[in-house]
């Protein structure tokens, strides 16, 4: 007799001694995760990472040499094109995963449009008018590739078993981190090329489009990798249609709806998490360029040294959440853990009123490629104190390369647990969205704060969001708990056919 949605299902083991309330879990605790693929998996997402940062440090520079009439509001823009083009193409990777079980397929359409996307950027050197259009279009064609992000999020949460999810999770973050991190570094690496560089043809290589062109071999190479080695195994879902072996024992299994309210929330910490990484990387060129004089060259590869210290620190971080007796610390003391660092990092780079100051104007007719300082339209600059340098980079290298790990790697760990062993590529879609949306509005908000007011106003409003998630995290907190498959006897749980019950 069928179950209908206002019908009720009572579990009773009596009636079938085989087949016990306890071996609910079974199913899933039987199985092994694939750690060969979840590497390869692990891989891209570190690929993934890089697209997306590599030119955070050089971007600037690079969007003003080539049209004049760009200013620091529509490099807002540009940084924020790629999250327009991620925020686009998560739901769409995700909802492809979901109904296809593919990562593969979504992973290495992503890697070939943002191929395109890299060649577009290196080529609008060759381009005498409209660059800074163009430079927009090429970002957002790689934010529609490396949106293939949500499929690869979706692969470790469902491909991995209960015992190594947080393993997995916090291995994939760590790639993705790595990546993000390390990204800059490679535009540093390049700057001794300088912006005159050389032609190799019809080719023009220099400090600015020598990564453009690596970027858009990486992703056909990664493309490839996945297309001959990777092979897709889901040991962390619970499949109807799965083999006869555990068929039988997956028809007693009932997956409960999820708590939707916790799951917002940890969409809501990766989204603030998201939204600080980027302008922190993305604002630290034109930053450094004010506060300590640096001229282009010099701010681009500093700032690129720091990442990646700051990039060996999250890394590390990471893996020791994975790896330690950390990763058993309960999953929200972890993350109001990693929300008190990020504001430790805010207050520091904080404009105090006895840090030294006022910050030096440009000599009158001089550029920031030739040296460091404020352009004259900035007028908060004669009234803003410059951070100490000494404490400006502990601070990025280890506050922010502490703070990321122990609030995005506990937060999609938890986030996956919340949603419990069912298909989330949807779901995964829309983690990835929320941290594509909120750096798209936040690097508009942001440069455009820091062009007219200075970044006091900067700190105060991520400083803002960092206070709401503390208050989510409150409470709420007793709700930020995995999701139950079995309720407490007595008790019901709500899923899509009707009521569960446990007696």
């Amino acid at each position: 007799m069928g179950v209908s949605p206002t019908e009720s299902q009572v579990s009773l083991p009596s009636k079938d001694p085989g087949i016990s309330l306890d071996s609910i879990h079974s199913p899933l605790h039987e199985r092994s995760t694939v750690w060969r693929d979840m590497w390869i998996s692990i891989g891209m997402q570190f690929v993934v990472g890089v697209q997306i940062s590599v030119y955070y440090m050089s971007m600037w520079p690079y969007l003003s040499g080539l049209d004049k009439t760009a200013d620091l509001d529509f490099f807002g823009w540009v940084v924020a094109a790629c999250n327009i083009g991620c925020c686009i193409s998560n739901i769409f990777y995700g909802l492809w995963n979901q109904k296809t079980m593919s990562c593969k397929w979504p992973t290495i359409t992503g890697f070939l449009i943002a191929a395109v996307g890299q060649l577009i950027y290196g080529a609008i050197s060759e381009v005498q008018q409209h660059g800074k259009w163009y430079m927009l279009v090429a970002r957002v064609v790689t934010g529609l590739g490396v949106g293939n992000l949500a499929a690869l999020r979706a692969y470790g949460a469902t491909a991995s078993t209960p015992k190594d999810r947080l393993k997995a999770i916090s291995y994939g973050t760590a790639g993705y981190v790595f990546g993000l991190s390390f990204g800059p570094a490679i535009s540093a690496f390049f700057t001794p090329l300088g912006e005159q560089g050389y032609n190799l043809g019809i080719v023009k290589i220099d400090m600015y489009t020598a990564s453009a062109y690596l970027m858009a071999l990486i992703c056909v190479l990664a493309a490839v990798l996945m297309l001959i080695f990777f092979h897709e195994d889901y040991a962390g879902i619970i499949d109807k249609n799965q083999d006869s072996d555990e068929k039988d024992m997956t028809n007693y299994v009932v997956v409960p709806k999820f708590d939707l309210v916790p799951a917002l929330i940890c969409i809501y910490l990766y989204m603030i998490a998201s939204m600080i990484a980027t302008t922190v990387e993305a604002m630290s060129t034109p930053l450094t360029t004010v506060l300590y004089n640096w001229k282009d060259s010099q701010a681009i590869l500093y700032n690129g040294i720091m990442s990646s210290a700051g990039c060996l620190v999250s890394v590390l971080t990471n893996f020791g959440i994975g790896k330690s007796r950390i990763g058993k610390i309960d999953k929200r003391l972890q993350i109001l853990f990693g929300l008190a660092v990020f504001i430790a990092f805010h207050l520091v780079n904080y404009p105090w009123w006895f840090y030294s100051g006022p910050l030096n104007f440009l000599p009158p007719g001089s550029n920031t490629t030739v040296v460091g300082g404020c352009l004259d339209t900035y007028t908060w600059c004669s009234s803003t104190t410059r951070v100490p340098m000494a404490l400006y980079i502990f601070a990025f290298v280890f506050f922010f390369g502490i703070a990321f790990p122990f609030v995005e790697s506990p937060a999609a760990a938890l986030y996956s647990e919340i949603l419990g062993p069912r298909k989330q590529g949807t779901m995964q879609g829309l983690f990835s969205f929320g941290g594509s949306v909120t750096p798209f509005v936040a690097s508009i908000i942001i440069t455009f704060l820091f062009q007219h007011t200075g970044y006091k106003y900067v700190i105060i409003l991520q400083s803002s969001t960092i206070f709401i998630a503390f208050v989510l995290m409150s409470v709420f907190y007793n709700r930020l708990v995995p999701l139950k498959l079995k309720p407490n006897n007595g008790e019901s749980a709500a899923y899509k056919n009707g009521i569960f019950y446990s007696m």
